[in-house]
């Protein structure tokens, strides 16, 4: 069994473009953590009422932005809402390694399969056999995998590789400005290209 470490963050912290981008203007600026935490936590900058829960989306959000160098932090200002929520779908990737495994495995096989769409079995499939075969999601409950599944299928309408009808979530085949995609496969990363975007 697979004993690469799992978790399951997705299901507590969304995709929360906004606040992204308020933070990477931030770390674009040359602001550093202590500085950024400073206004996400005692300025509460980012308008989440609990103080833990504020702290919690901070730590993941900073954590998904610093997968991203300066390149790419400037296109996710700077270039439109398509191109720049591929970039953070691409940052939430990089930081998770079971929602990456969820864009090679299914996404992926959507996109270039005559299906095109995500169903529920399709979900379930998926978490029953990383439940299978990870140690640290064969301790998950079902309550986790539900939230999780959820939580999946939130993000990809949110960041726009889907669109949800009654029950199964349509993927949508997106088009990105070539100075991202070049860069991406230039840094090393062409597998997170063939997840998102069905490339070869």
């Amino acid at each position: 069994m697979d004993a690469i470490k799992i978790t399951s963050q997705l299901k507590k912290v969304p995709f929360y473009y906004n606040k992204s981008k308020m933070i990477a203007r931030w770390i674009l600026e040359g602001e550093d953590k202590h500085e950024i935490y400073e206004k996400c936590l005692s300025e509460n900058r980012i308008q989440i009422k609990s103080f833990e829960r504020r702290r919690e989306i901070t730590n993941h959000l900073y954590q998904r932005l610093l997968q991203l160098d300066k390149t790419l932090l400037k296109s996710f200002l700077n270039l439109d809402i398509i191109n720049a929520k591929f970039i953070l779908v691409y940052a939430v990737a990089k930081n998770d390694p079971l929602f990456t495994d969820f864009l090679s495995e299914v996404y992926r096989n959507a996109l270039l399969g005559d299906k095109k769409y995500i169903s529920m079995d399709d979900f379930d499939i998926f978490f029953t056999t990383k439940q299978e075969t990870n140690l640290y999601v064969s301790k998950w409950s079902a309550k986790t995998i539900e939230l999780l599944s959820k939580a999946y299928r939130k993000m990809l309408v949110d960041s726009a590789l889907g669109i949800r009808k009654v029950k199964n979530i349509y993927v949508n085949q997106l088009v990105i400005h070539p100075e991202v995609t070049n860069h991406i496969e230039q840094i090393g990363d062409y597998k997170y290209l063939q997840a998102i975007l069905g490339v070869n």
